[in-house]
């Protein structure tokens, strides 16, 4: 009898902790709505990713390449366009990386590195965002750190700053002259996050990249629910692709 006693209250608290694990402990994804060209964006996203293996014993993962694409957002569905990657240019330097990657003019990407071989000088290089072309500049400024400003004057919060991992909420937002201004809030498992965030050309949109290699567009004013448009690559040779940062949002 006791032990058929004690085996009912063990099944009792392992239901009552499920109930409860369910109800408060599981936090699920945040929901978006799926991308069409027919919202009106305009514009190209430019992103970085790196093709890592899948290595089981460490130290893992291994970076086999880096490429930064971009997303033209007048086609639907959106399609994933290589710009360069980093084995373009073992030629040239191992030493480049996209990691401060910037974009210039619009049409350009600039990527800085060290000339060990010749001057120790820091170059920079350009690339043309259509055609991949790489040339050297002899004149553009070594690269800066992006404000996150948009036309209006507005800048974007990092999201780490607004990130409550206790609560296990996460959000987009930025300041004007006066006030803290929220575009998005959700609940969200303690392992999502958002990175990188830019503004739209016009100010009124923002892109950020996620934890589960998705872009995500948001409205400033709250006009449409967030879009989501999934980065989704065929795996080659056990490897696997992450995204690492948004450079932007182009014209």
């Amino acid at each position: 009898m006791t032990s058929r006693l004690l085996l009912l209250v063990s099944i009792a608290i392992l239901l009552v902790t499920t109930v409860i694990v369910a109800l408060f402990g599981v936090v699920p994804l945040p929901e978006y709505e799926t991308f069409a060209s027919d919202k009106g964006f305009n514009g190209k996203l430019i992103y970085h990713v790196e093709f890592q293996s899948e290595n089981i014993i460490p130290p893992a993962p291994d970076i086999m390449d880096s490429c930064i694409f971009f997303i033209d957002l007048s086609v639907s569905p959106a399609q994933e366009k290589e710009i360069v990657c980093n084995s373009d240019f073992y030629n040239i330097s191992n030493d480049i990386s996209f990691y401060d990657a910037q974009i210039h003019n619009d049409d350009q990407i600039l990527l800085s590195y060290w000339d060990y071989g010749e001057s120790n000088d820091r170059k920079v290089l350009i690339v043309d965002i259509e055609s991949g072309i790489i040339s050297e500049s002899m004149d553009v400024a070594p690269l800066s750190e992006n404000n996150r400003m948009n036309v209006y004057g507005e800048k974007l919060i990092e999201p780490w700053e607004t990130t409550d991992f206790n609560s296990r909420l996460i959000g987009v937002y930025y300041v004007n002259r006066i006030d803290t201004i929220e575009v998005y809030n959700s609940r969200a498992p303690s392992n999502y996050y958002f990175e990188s965030l830019h503004w739209s050309p016009d100010g009124d949109k923002i892109v950020a990249g996620d934890s589960e290699n998705n872009l995500i567009i948001f409205s400033k004013r709250k006009l449409f629910t967030p879009v989501k448009i999934p980065l989704n690559y065929e795996k080659l040779d056990d490897e696997r692709v992450e995204l690492i940062n948004v450079l932007g949002w182009t014209n």
